[in-house]
């Protein structure tokens, strides 16, 4: 430890990043400081010998090494930390697994019909952003209820110009002015936009005086027809107020984080609040949260609005840590206008915190009972299968053909008794002619395995093979082969022969199937693992039918290469939506022109 002292002392007191090693050197932990020396001191102290001690001897029994890079500002310390954290992706760093941006509302009124769009990219183009929207459900909801309140359009340009004089259905159902077929004119179409921009501001009272007024005005010159379209507005919105969560007068953004944590389980809750209201929120799990609230919370708040995402005028957090002055000019910067980190000591904000630390402790709870549940199913299953361990990760291999015809194989992985579907992979049939679903699997299995040791493919604890005792035996060679038979656990299912008869589990040196009752929970989680397999395999392999079949198709059309044959597919999917497809819908594609559109519909109609 003495050499660590060494090297302790000669790390500089200035800003930066630094990076715990383990005996690989792979980084396992990467942190940011205000003065490096003071901060990684911090990790030791000294003992009545004279010797340094780790004070987090579970980490730093692995460190082997560290290593830092200085910077010049604190605030250029936390970007390379989020960057390196990211990059490097160490296991005792919390990392948000989802890293997609939300989705909002656009509304572009430099339009001459604007109309609302969905959108990841929030840009400083001058349109109306409203979000971000968590829930794909809360923000569909939203999109409906303005269409209900404020008829704009909702078709695509090539719609907008095919509907000229017929209006489409949304019109006859009021969901639509429409435009498209002069059924409102530009000036009577900007007040909707501007309505809509009133409600999406969550200007609630100067909206509802606004179409009172309107209301009033349309009686009084006798246009009753007029007097009751904004009567329904008014009605609508004020049901849509009742059920809104309204927490202030302020329509600044805000995102109110908080958290609750039991040991090494953390569970954060993001509530986002737009124009006074709350509209949504957002629940991140963190499984291995070793460090103190205070750093679990930067460390958070550094990677969630560190990307693309959207970053609200003012982030209200539960703590102070060290660094909020640089983070805030950070996010400042990144949206080019000021944003506060503030910690709230009394008044409603304090009460906004205390809501989000509520709804983190409710799901923290909930997902607690779900752990384990699963855990005491994964624990059946072992005892049932005589396992080595619990399968907290479970991966299932199906090979799907037509007699051997463009054949591809499907994997699924289950962790925890459900779907990660971020871990699926597809494979090509690379090697094996015909219809030879052994040697398939046998490939499959092997291509698979040969990338253990990277990362995104770490060997699950069983691997389940759709099929009977023939495939196992492929299995369990491919295992052998590889060196991977003693490091996990294997098992296959198949169908019953007859109708009615319960689908049997073989696992390796047992000439019988293993005894589970038809009802048993755990035969169905096994049936669900392989049911999903059997449906990612069956999904790729028609889609590469459909796409070999529409490339054929085409092929026999002159002036059809491959760049205009993927056009056509991205753009309409399917050979039927082509035929159906207008000769102006085709032609205004690019590289397309009217010529080659006539070509492809007259080709379509042999």
């Amino acid at each position: 430890m003495n050499s660590m002292k060494e090297e302790l002392d000669s790390i500089p007191s200035s800003p930066g990043v630094y990076l715990l090693k383990d005996e690989k050197g792979k980084s396992i932990y990467i942190g940011k400081a205000k003065n490096l020396r003071v901060r990684l001191r911090s990790y030791f102290h000294q003992s009545l010998d004279n010797e340094l001690r780790p004070q987090i001897p579970y980490l730093m029994r692995e460190v082997k090494d560290i290593d830092y890079l200085v910077t010049q500002t604190e605030r250029e310390a936390l970007m390379l930390e989020n960057s390196l954290i990211k990059k490097k992706k160490p296991k005792y760093n919390i990392r948000l697994k989802d890293d997609k941006n939300y989705s909002s509302l656009r509304l572009d009124s430099k339009e001459r019909f604007p109309k609302l769009t969905y959108t990841r990219r929030i840009l400083k183009d001058g349109a109306l952003y409203f979000g971000p929207f968590a829930s794909a459900q809360a923000l569909r909801q939203t999109k409906r209820l303005i269409h209900r309140i404020f008829p704009l359009r909702d078709c695509t340009e090539d719609k907008f110009k095919r509907h000229a004089g017929r209006p489409c259905l949304n019109y006859f159902m009021k969901l639509c002015s429409g435009p498209c077929a002069g059924m409102i004119d530009e000036k009577k179409y900007g007040e909707i936009v501007e309505q809509t921009k009133m409600f999406l501001r969550g200007e609630r009272k100067e909206i509802l005086k606004l179409l009172r007024e309107k209301m009033s005005q349309a009686s009084e010159e006798l246009r009753y027809e007029d007097a009751a379209h904004y009567r329904d507005q008014i009605k609508l919105l004020e049901k849509h107020l009742d059920t809104q969560l309204h927490i202030s007068a302020s329509l600044m953004d805000k995102d109110i984080v908080a958290f609750y944590r039991e040991g090494q389980y953390v569970e954060f809750v993001v509530l986002f609040s737009r124009g006074g209201s709350i509209i949504d929120k957002a629940q991140y799990s963190f499984e291995k949260a070793t460090w103190e609230d205070q750093e679990i919370l930067r460390e958070f708040i550094t990677q969630l609005y560190g990307g693309d995402r959207f970053i609200p005028q003012e982030i209200i957090i539960p703590l102070e840590f060290e660094g909020i002055n640089a983070l805030s000019e950070w996010f400042s910067e990144k949206q080019g206008k000021k944003v506060r980190i503030t910690v709230p000591e009394r008044g409603f904000k304090v009460k906004l915190l205390e809501m989000a630390r509520r709804n983190a402790e409710e799901g923290f709870k909930r997902k607690s009972a779900d752990r384990q549940e699963s855990y005491h199913l994964l624990k059946k299953v072992q005892h049932a299968l005589s396992l080595s361990r619990p399968p907290r990760s479970i991966e299932c291999f199906d090979i799907s053909n037509i007699q051997g015809d463009q054949a591809v194989a499907s994997m699924v992985r289950f962790e925890n008794g459900k779907p990660a579907k971020k871990r699926y992979k597809k494979f090509k049939i690379k090697t094996v002619l015909g219809a030879n679903d052994y040697a398939m699997m046998y490939e499959v299995l092997f291509r698979r395995l040969n990338r253990a040791n990277q990362e995104g493919w770490e060997i699950p604890d069983l691997i389940l093979i759709d099929g009977g005792k023939g495939q196992l035996n492929i299995a369990y060679h491919a295992l052998d082969e590889i060196g991977l038979r003693e490091k996990l656990d294997l098992a296959s299912i198949a169908k019953g022969r007859d109708e009615g008869e319960p689908d049997k589990i073989y696992i390796p040196g047992r000439k019988d199937p293993v005894p589970l009752s038809r009802n048993s929970q755990e035969l169905f989680l096994l049936m669900r693992v392989r049911d999903e397999a059997h449906r990612f395999a069956i999904t790729y392999h028609k889609r590469l039918r459909t796409k070999r079949a529409f490339e054929s198709e085409l092929d026999s059309i002159s002036g059809i290469g491959k760049r205009r044959k993927a056009i056509l597919l991205t753009h309409f999917g399917s050979l039927s939506a082509i035929r159906e497809a207008s000769l102006q819908e085709i032609s205004s594609m690019p590289g397309f022109n009217k010529k080659v559109a006539e070509m492809i519909k007259q080709r379509l109609r042999q």
